[in-house]
């Protein structure tokens, strides 16, 4: 079997002899357990081989030591303990008898009772700061050499108590839309009531919170003050035109804004009376606290310390001509696009001020700054995320041709301005170490995300870590999504880890059976993974084929669970008719992907599926907009645009269903209720897309879905992952490919106004240069991404490169004249780009660069 380089196997293991007696037995199976061990002292004796094959005395027995592993030794010359870095530190496990079968166990901190003492021979072969291997007693350590020490020298080891151990059982998933099916059981009592009584809690925090905002959210002055007295001060304000009963519009009191909701029997022009609060409050923002570095986080005082108060900066920004007072306008604000609404008595023109916290305060620095002058943000049209001043959370905003939020309100779905995105609900499940939860669709710029992350009660990252990380590179982006997850999500080794123990030919059952009875809390525990039989210490090579293995055969399509898409056999899509091929499981089987994916995500590991776009924007919650069917199945994404140019589209004879074909079978699904009798006519052909968007993009494979989503965040917090965007998810889950420029090239076809000249043409050669010489690996992987739909490159190369049929189809560059497209386009069915005839090598750069990274953002720059 292969295996990564940084596994170590040892064929031949030789026991250490003690001078405390251990009680632990080896595992009948050969399952070898491994434990760190703290300092060492150095003995030096002869390296003879008489020295070496010497007897035993009266403190214990001497043997030799195969290399191979890793532990801590006492050494006799150097009171202070030798440094033992924690990666080379191996897990420690139970006595051999207890984990004897597959399966996921516990191991938490070590066992009362004093360290076990041991002494070994240094392999002759191994130098200092080199490691080796060694039994000591029931378990497999791992040795560091220390310096000034050699092979034939002897070494007494101390290793500390075994840890305890815990299987784990079985959980089950929970159903929570009443019908149980594919591995989920129905909701119990018991739990429908725990969720009923947390829906109203949430909704009573809702209203508190809509009653603070009445208070604290500041704009620009547009009251009167009524009353004045030494404890408090009432002002009276005007309910603003088109405010109805419910409704809520914006004042400022003294430079401070408030939100006020219009009381039942207040309407638009009359007076009211309202009582701000004496203090000006500050928005209600994480913070973090620090801890010392130079002690060991048990000398921490347990106390909580509270946190210091953001720093707030002053910005002063210009209203845009057009934008009417309470329209919201969106500007760049430290880098960071926010929505800003235009204070009730102040238009175009007029100058207005707001505050974003900027991080910890400086002692260096005065508290107060002065206003920072904005410049307004040119972008295309597209939608983009923002953070809301109100509450400070990131909500999706479409923003038109000007660079502008587009407030045109839209009633009726439109294939270009319409967007959608997931909403996941979460619910406990039947069983607490298993969550549950609804999903649905609903329009992008009503959802919205925390700008800010806690965890066990502890603030992780607040807005400004968070939106100074989005404007940072991909590179910078994964850095520090990996340094949260490991040094503040992460379960620390002391405090307990998880081993996962799999026979390789039950390897996804024995695999899904362990992940399946982990806690959230466990699942972001450190894994050590063992295969049965097979005498390896898992130092990262074993996690690495794990991931590997288990994702390349549950996305294999035997399994019948996911499907080449139809424009791109690289990019794999869920296969509706999952519960077919695994009628009694299937959604256990998505529940197992999604926590694996995510415990890839956690510990930076790679996933070996490449999944179609629309699933990657579902996972970050990113809007789904009617252009996202063409990747799936461009063929039905033409048909159905197509009916826009129809004249009459009653001649179609169509109605509000759809036939798809599952094993053969044909099966019609109505795309609304009682959508067989309903014929799609040129009044409700806007109804009909929208209602196909829905049901392609999410209720065709919604139960799979929802699995798959509440799985991958069982693990990871949704506010990190607002520093992706789709195509950096990707990349970030599957690796970026090393792509190959020569094979490249040599299989690309030309067309179009490239046909005679290929490759020569000045504009494809200029196209080349580019990708050659100035766009690193990760543009690359965009420009495939761009093109195919994908970054995954097939492992024999692009020559074997196929479309949406199957069949072999090579990137292809075709050549177009400016006239029709100023920027490159793409046709991810046909793995074509159509590139225009461009004047100059620096237009080419600048168009494809343009073109490379509005396909992230669903702008439209024709």
């Amino acid at each position: 079997m292969g295996s990564s380089s940084s596994t170590h196997r040892s064929h031949n293991t030789y026991p250490a002899h003690r001078n405390r007696r251990n009680d632990g037995v080896r595992s009948p199976n050969g399952a070898q357990n491994s434990a760190p061990s703290p300092s060492y002292q150095r003995h030096h004796v002869s390296s003879s081989p008489a020295a070496v094959s010497a007897p035993p005395t009266a403190n214990g027995r001497y043997a030799s030591i195969p290399p191979g592993g890793s532990a801590a030794v006492l050494a006799s010359n150097s009171r202070r303990p030798a440094s033992i870095p924690p990666s080379s530190s191996a897990t420690s496990s139970s006595s051999a008898t207890t984990i004897s079968r597959p399966g996921a166990y516990s191991i938490s901190a070590h066992g009362a009772g004093p360290p076990s003492v041991f002494r070994v021979q240094i392999p002759p072969q191994v130098r200092p700061g080199q490691e080796f291997q060694v039994v000591a007693g029931s378990r497999t350590v791992r040795v560091r050499c220390p310096v000034g020490s050699q092979g034939g020298h002897y070494l007494q080891i101390s290793v500390p108590p075994e840890p305890i151990v815990r299987p784990t059982s079985p959980a089950v998933l929970t159903s929570a839309t009443g019908q149980e099916g594919g591995g989920a059981v129905l909701m119990t009592a018991q739990a429908s009531q725990a969720n009923a009584q947390a829906e109203q809690q949430r909704q009573q925090q809702e209203e508190e919170q809509n009653q603070q905002h009445q208070q604290q959210q500041p704009e620009q002055q547009n009251s009167q003050t009524l009353s004045q007295s030494s404890t408090a001060q009432t002002y009276m304000v005007t309910v603003p035109p088109g405010i109805s009963p419910g409704m809520q519009f914006a004042v400022d009191v003294e430079g401070q804004r408030m939100m006020v909701t219009c009381p039942e029997n207040v309407q638009a022009g009359m007076n009211l009376r309202i009582l701000p609060p004496q203090t000006p409050p500050t928005p209600d923002l994480p913070s973090s606290v620090g801890t010392s570095l130079d002690r060991p986080p048990e000398e921490q005082s347990s106390a909580p310390r509270p946190p210091p108060p953001p720093q707030l900066q002053m910005y002063e920004v210009v209203v845009p001509a057009g934008v009417m007072p309470g329209q919201s306008f969106s500007l760049l604000a430290n880098g960071q696009r926010v929505l800003v609404t235009c204070p009730l008595n102040v238009g175009p023109g007029q100058k207005v001020r707001f505050q974003l916290p900027i991080g910890d305060p400086d002692p260096n620095k005065d508290a107060e700054l002065e206003p920072e002058q904005l410049e307004y943000e040119s972008i295309k049209d597209g939608w983009a995320r923002t953070i809301r001043v109100t509450d400070m959370k990131f909500q999706w905003v479409r923003m038109n041709e000007d660079g502008e939020i587009d407030l045109k309100a839209v009633s009726r779905f439109d294939i270009h301005h319409s967007a959608y995105t997931r909403r996941l609900t979460f619910l406990e499940g039947n069983d607490p170490r298993m969550r549950t939860g609804k999903l649905s669709f609903g329009t992008a710029n009503e959802s919205s995300v925390d700008s800010s992350l806690a965890h066990n009660g502890k603030d992780v990252v607040g807005y400004k870590e968070i939106t100074g990380a989005q404007r940072g590179s991909y590179e910078e982006k994964a850095e520090w999504f990996q340094k949260i997850c490991r040094e503040h999500l992460c379960v620390k080794w002391a405090k307990g880890r998880m081993r996962i123990v799999v026979r390789r030919q039950h390897l996804l059952h024995d695999s899904i059976a362990a992940v399946m009875s982990l806690g959230r809390e466990d699942l972001c525990k450190i894994w050590r993974f063992d295969f049965m039989g097979e005498a390896g210490i898992d130092a990262g090579g074993l996690a690495r084929e794990w991931f590997q293995l288990v994702t390349e055969e549950i996305f294999n399509p035997d399994m019948g669970l996911w499907l080449p898409s139809a424009s791109n056999q690289m990019a794999m899509r869920i296969n509706p008719a999952s519960e077919i091929s695994c009628p009694e499981d299937h959604l256990i089987y998505f529940r197992f992907l999604g926590r694996v994916m995510g415990k890839a995500l956690f510990d930076g590991q790679l996933v070996a599926g490449h999944m179609v776009r629309h699933l990657y924007k579902h996972i970050l919650g990113w809007p789904v907009m009617f252009q996202d069917l063409e990747i799936p199945d461009e063929e039905y994404y033409n048909s159905l645009k197509s009916l826009l140019d129809i004249e009459n589209v009653e001649d179609m004879c169509l109605d509000f269903t759809f036939t798809e074909n599952a094993l053969g079978e044909n099966r019609v699904v109505e795309l609304t209720e009682g959508g067989e009798d309903v014929p799609v006519t040129n009044d409700n052909l806007p109804e009909f897309l929208e209602a196909n968007l829905k049901y392609h993009m999410m209720d065709r494979v919604k139960p799979q879905l929802t699995e798959l989503l509440l799985g991958f965040y069982d693990i990871i917090p949704e506010p990190l992952l607002t520093i992706f965007d789709f195509q950096e998810l990707e990349l970030l889950m599957c690796g970026v490919p090393v792509i190959d420029i020569d094979d490249w090239m040599a299989n690309t076809s030309y067309s179009g106004y490239f046909e005679q000249k290929g490759e020569s043409a000045n504009t494809c050669q200029w196209f080349w240069e580019v990708v050659r010489e100035e766009f690193d690996q990760e543009t690359r992987a965009r420009l495939l991404q761009f093109v195919t739909g994908t970054s995954g490159v097939p492992s024999r190369g692009f020559s074997v490169l196929q479309g949406n049929d199957g069949s072999i189809r090579k990137f292809c560059i075709h050549g177009i004249k400016k006239e029709l497209s100023l920027y490159p386009r793409s046709h991810t069915c046909f793995n074509r780009i159509d590139l225009p005839i461009y004047s100059s090598k620096d237009e080419l750069r600048e168009k494809l660069k343009i073109a490379i990274a509005t396909s992230a953002t669903g702008f439209d720059i024709e």
